[in-house]
Parts: C-alpha cells; sequence; structure tokens
C-alpha cells in the first residue's frame, strides 16, 4: 500500500502536471494582477462598454495610457463607440495630439455632436491652426459652430511657430534609471533656456515640460547591457500643453566594465522625439564623476548594466517639424 502511495505521488509530480497546475492558477488570478501593457483607445472603448466607472477608467489612463491617440478622428471613433466626454478629455491630457486643430476638424467635433466646453477645452489643450475670414466664420456659424467656439477660433488665430531646428533645452526634475523605469513612463522638466520668435521671446524659461521614456532594455546578467531611449513630450504655454516633434537619442552601457556612451539616431512613438543630450545639469546628484562615467557633461551615470539620467540633467533637443505656439 506504502509503495503504491509513492508510486502515485512520484506520477503526479511530472514536469507536465506540474506546468499544467502552475498554469491554471495564473489563469485564475490574471485578473487581479497589475496590467503590465499601456492603454490603448480599444482598450479604452472595452472599459467604458463594460461598466466600468469613469473615476476608474480616468485613474487608469492618468497611470499608464501612453499608447492612446486624441487625434480628430480618433476622438470622433470613441465618442460614437459610447465613450463620454470626460473620459475623452482625460485621453487629450495625456496624451495631446501633434495634429493642429483647424475649422474643418472644428465642425467635425461639432456635427459628432461634442459638447461646447469639451471643443474650448481641447482648442486650448491642442495645437491649432485657424484661418479666420468673415465668410469663414459665416460658413461656420451656419453649420452649426457655437459663437463661443468661433470666437476662441479667432483668438487662437494669432499664434506664432517654432521653426524647423529650433534648439529646446530643459532640465529634469525627476531622474531616470534603467533598474526601475519602464518605456511609457513620463518624467517632470523646465524650460532651461527661453524661446523666442525674432526678438520676441514666446516662451519663458521655467516653463513646464514633460519627458518621456521609450525605450528601456536590459538584456540581462550575461551581456550586461542596458540602453535608454528618451523623448520631450511636450511644453506648457500658456497654459496649453503643446507636442513637440524632435530627433531622438538612445544611451546604452556596452558592458558590465565600460562606461561609454553610445548614441544611436531611433525612430520613436507618437513621431516626439529628443534631439541630444548636453550638458550635465549643476543641481542636486551630479558631481564630478557624472562627466566622466558618461562622456563630457552629458550626465549620465553607469554602471554594468544600469544606466542613470540624473535629476536636474539638462536635454536639448532640435525640433524636426515646425512647432505651432499658442
Amino acid at each position: 500500500m506504502k509503495r503504491a502511495g509513492k508510486e502515485y505521488h512520484r506520477k503526479n509530480k511530472s514536469p507536465m502536471k506540474t506546468f499544467l497546475t502552475a498554469a491554471l492558477f495564473l489563469w485564475m488570478v490574471s485578473p487581479v494582477l497589475p496590467a503590465q501593457t499601456t492603454l490603448s483607445n480599444a482598450d479604452v472603448v472595452k472599459m467604458s462598454g463594460a461598466g466600468l466607472s469613469d473615476d476608474f477608467i480616468t485613474n487608469l489612463i492618468d497611470q499608464q495610457g501612453s499608447h492612446l491617440a486624441s487625434d480628430v478622428s480618433s476622438l470622433i471613433d470613441m465618442k460614437q463607440a459610447g465613450v463620454n466626454e470626460r473620459i475623452l478629455s482625460a485621453v487629450v491630457k495625456k496624451a495631446p495630439s501633434s495634429e493642429p486643430l483647424n475649422g474643418d476638424s472644428v465642425l467635425r467635433l461639432t456635427k459628432a455632436g461634442f459638447s461646447d466646453n469639451f471643443l474650448v477645452e481641447l482648442i486650448k489643450a491642442q495645437p491649432a491652426k485657424f484661418a479666420i475670414s468673415g465668410s469663414r466664420m459665416a460658413e461656420l456659424k451656419e453649420a452649426g459652430v457655437s459663437e463661443r467656439v468661433l470666437s476662441l477660433m479667432v483668438n487662437e488665430s494669432g499664434a506664432r511657430d517654432l521653426p524647423v531646428g529650433t534648439q529646446i533645452s530643459v532640465r529634469l526634475i525627476d531622474k531616470i534609471d534603467s533598474e526601475k523605469d519602464k518605456s511609457g513612463d513620463e518624467f517632470r522638466a523646465t524650460l532651461e533656456d527661453p524661446l523666442t520668435v525674432g526678438d520676441d521671446v514666446v516662451v519663458k524659461k521655467g516653463a513646464d515640460a514633460r519627458i518621456r521614456l521609450t525605450e528601456d532594455k536590459n538584456s540581462g546578467k550575461f551581456t550586461g547591457k542596458a540602453e535608454l531611449t528618451v523623448q520631450l513630450l511636450s511644453i506648457v504655454v500658456n497654459g496649453k500643453t503643446v507636442p513637440i516633434s524632435s530627433t531622438s537619442v538612445t544611451e546604452k552601457s556596452k558592458s558590465q566594465t565600460t562606461k561609454t556612451v553610445e548614441k544611436a539616431a531611433v525612430v520613436g512613438a507618437v513621431g516626439a522625439l529628443i534631439g541630444g543630450l548636453a550638458g550635465g545639469g549643476k543641481g542636486a546628484g551630479i558631481g564630478a564623476g557624472a562627466g566622466a562615467a558618461a562622456g563630457a557633461g552629458s550626465g549620465i551615470f553607469m554602471k554594468g548594466q544600469h544606466v542613470k539620467i540624473p535629476s536636474e540633467t539638462v536635454l536639448t533637443f532640435t525640433t524636426e517639424q515646425t512647432v505651432r505656439l499658442p
């Protein structure tokens, strides 16, 4: 009897049995595990259709939604799928579109049933390029655009542009660390130097900016390599979040013992990527060893497969597309 019991125990501890048991357990608990991927528009539509609360969805968008899109077509598609304007506003705030609004796009949104409040906030939040003449205003009014929205469009038509090739320097508030941060995470920064158009200062030093980590690859203990790719996501101008489109840089450690930086141009998400890493910051956390570890003045720390961009590091970007300022 004892032998039979041992034989049963041996057979039921086979590798296949153990694997199936573990797989079943993970399948059962997976709904309560934290999400490991960022949200898309389709995810938002599914959650809204499933009856999840606005608070739940907007909080999740704020935490994870780096793969969202808020261009006019995407907003209309989500609204027609049943997503309400509060949730759509959270999408716009999290992922402002680089597509400039114009008279035609405002008209499309109006005909799709968006409220004046939503349209006003959208025009304030996203870049716009309005050419408003008397006849055009009359045409939009007859098509259903309210005078409140038209007045704002007229005000926005006086906006100015940053030309291609403009350099933008920002100073990080948050540090970026390859060991704990992941692709899609966003970091606070401030404008290091004022931006000018001609002789006019159009954006003052200290304006809020956002940086996004687009690549965070760690190739493991054997090769000991790590790399970070960062992007300038946006700057805030007159209370409006303005997306930035520029070039990108990948920073990587080469081995467990190498402390050099290899720069490589890559194609980044959303078409808004940063240009070059320049001059390390002079504030907290940056000492004489920072430049030696990463190359003169770049402010990048590397130790084996660990890459850090410290707080107060200055990052310099070069725009690849015209930036429309409010």
